[in-house]
């Protein structure tokens, strides 16, 4: 047993010495330069991170010193919003403040000129207008009329006042101008209207034409009525007219198909409607001025009653069209079915929207809607203004090529 161990150990030791001496054969011992290049990549690798490690936490150039300034800026830019915000909720308040004030004071305005028309009725209601009088010079009304009353109409009449108006008292246009007279006894008009009325059945003819004065809203409110009327007829429908509105044969009052619109209307548009409102192509003239009064028509091509609806909203919804003192509506045209559709609003420029529907009517302009402003001057420049209204139409009236 013990030799046998010995034998074992022997061959032990011989097969190490056998295997060192293969290693020692296939590997190499290291190279010295080896281990100095290694050395070097530690060191360029160890200077790299020194230096991004500078980048990122040292000098103003850093990293976190630029973090820190972007996050200073959003915080500060977080507080400029924020301040805007509530800025912007602020103007937002205010504006519909000033919103509802101006719709506020718009209706009061209306009320306001309710109030002025009714007392200007109670002030002419003494008053009797006499229309194409003739005119001659260095004439004296407060002899001569009474006189012609008496002779033509047979009343005795007698006046606190009688004037021609206007400041040149020979004509107005092509006609005398008209003469204002305040009767002493009120009573007498009736009298002086049923003796004219007389006379035109007996077809005696009268050198003038007699009326009561009424405040220039209720003329040109009356006058509407009429034209509406004879428009309706004119299409042989049959209307009649009672308390200045017109009945339908359905026994209903007739409503404008495109109702007048005020300031107070024109902010109450949605921004919605605004938007719809886009799509309206509108036309406009060069502005015209006149002894302060400026001058101006929006026109457009429509094919039916919402067509005018939507160009007389986007225009009353334009800011520099908002400030004029008078916007005037007129519109006329033809629907597939043979219906005419014609109307206007003076907008207190009492005469002017008949006028500029009958030079459509006259003109053969068809199928449009205008609206012609005016920014009223210190001058009055009388009839020369439904020219120039004529002249802003036509101009736009060509541009739509009508």
């Amino acid at each position: 047993m013990p030799s046998d161990r010995r034998k074992t150990g022997a061959t032990s030791k011989k097969q190490v010495e056998e295997c060192s001496q293969k290693n020692a054969g296939s590997e190499p011992l290291e190279d010295p330069a080896d281990n100095e290049s290694i050395v070097t990549t530690i060191q360029d690798i160890k200077s790299s991170v020194e230096t991004i490690r500078n980048d990122l936490s040292e000098g103003d150039q850093s990293v976190n010193a630029k973090l820190k300034y972007v996050s200073e800026q959003s915080e500060s830019n977080y507080e400029d919003i924020s301040l805007l915000r509530q800025e912007n909720a602020q103007l937002r308040r205010e504006l519909e403040l000033l919103r509802s004030v101006v719709i506020r004071m718009d209706r009061k305005m209306s009320v306001i000129e309710n109030d002025v028309t009714d007392l200007r009725s109670r002030s002419m209601r003494d008053n009797i207008l006499i229309h194409n009088y003739p005119f001659e010079p260095n004439e004296n009304l407060t002899t001569s009329m009474p006189a012609t009353f008496k002779e033509l109409l047979g009343v005795d009449v007698s006046f606190v006042r009688i004037h021609r108006n206007g400041v040149r008292p020979e004509y107005n246009s092509d006609r005398p101008v008209s003469i204002t007279a305040k009767l002493t006894d009120r009573s007498k008009i009736n009298t002086i209207l049923n003796a004219q009325k007389l006379k035109k059945i007996a077809k005696q003819p009268l050198p003038f034409f007699i009326t009561t004065q009424q405040p220039a809203s209720i003329v040109s409110a009356r006058n509407k009525v009429f034209d509406t009327a004879d428009s309706l007829r004119s299409q042989n429908i049959t209307v009649k007219i009672q308390k200045n509105q017109v009945i339908l044969p359905n026994g209903s009052t007739y409503k404008d198909d495109v109702p007048f619109l005020t300031n107070a209307d024109a902010l109450l548009v949605t921004p919605e409607e605004t938007e719809h409102l886009d799509s309206v192509e509108i036309k406009n003239s060069d502005p015209i001025k006149k002894d302060g009064s400026e001058f101006m028509a929006f026109g457009a091509r429509v094919k039916n009653v919402d067509d005018v609806k939507k160009m007389y909203s986007k225009v009353l919804i334009d800011p520099y069209a908002a400030s004029a003192d008078n916007r005037i509506l007129v519109y006329r045209l033809s629907t597939e079915n043979g219906t005419v559709h014609e109307n206007y609003h003076d907008d207190s420029e009492h005469g002017a929207g008949r006028k500029m529907l009958r030079y459509m009517k006259e003109n053969n302009i068809n199928n449009a809607a205008f609206v012609i402003t005016r920014w009223m001057g210190d001058a009055h420049i009388g009839p020369q203004r439904f020219s120039i209204m004529e002249q802003v139409i036509n101009e736009v009236a060509n541009s739509l090529e009508m």
